[in-house]
């Protein structure tokens, strides 16, 4: 069983190579990532977004492994995926890397799916929450 390489909530920047080379593995013909990427602009924001703040629950971190394993028992039961999953908290730019997801597998088609599923039930279950601040310096909370 391969399984987990990382499931971490990070204040520091998130190194995609590094996620790579944590599931990076001679037996997988295949690698998905997800990249979420802070961008300029939200649904929920009046104007141009300039930056975003994270901040989490202190269950966070261990919640982080606890949907990453649940999501590979569900979806890889052979145990043939290796895991590496990241998101940031604390005060990213435009363009930094809020969510890093990387997966690999013997082929695509599993490592699409588990890739799909952990970074769905992150996003549906991590008890993290953001701050976008607008370019006029207002702000907004969303994830509450």
């Amino acid at each position: 069983m391969i399984g987990i390489r990382l499931a971490e909530v990070t204040a520091t920047p998130i190194n995609q190579a590094d996620l790579l080379a944590l599931v990076s593995r001679p037996e997988a013909g295949a690698v998905n990532m997800f990249l979420g990427v802070v961008r300029d602009h939200d649904r929920q924001a009046a104007g141009e977004v300039v930056s975003l703040h994270y901040t989490c629950h202190p269950s966070a971190p261990e919640r982080m492994g606890q949907i990453v394993q649940a999501v590979l028992s569900d979806s890889d039961p052979d145990g043939q995926c290796a895991v590496a999953a990241a998101h940031r908290i604390g005060h990213l730019a435009v363009g930094d890397y809020a969510f890093v997801v990387a997966v690999s597998a013997p082929h695509r088609q599993l490592a699409f799916s588990v890739c799909e599923q952990v970074v769905e039930q992150v996003k549906h279950q991590l008890p993290i929450w953001k701050q976008q601040f607008e370019a006029d310096g207002s702000y907004r909370w969303s994830g509450l």
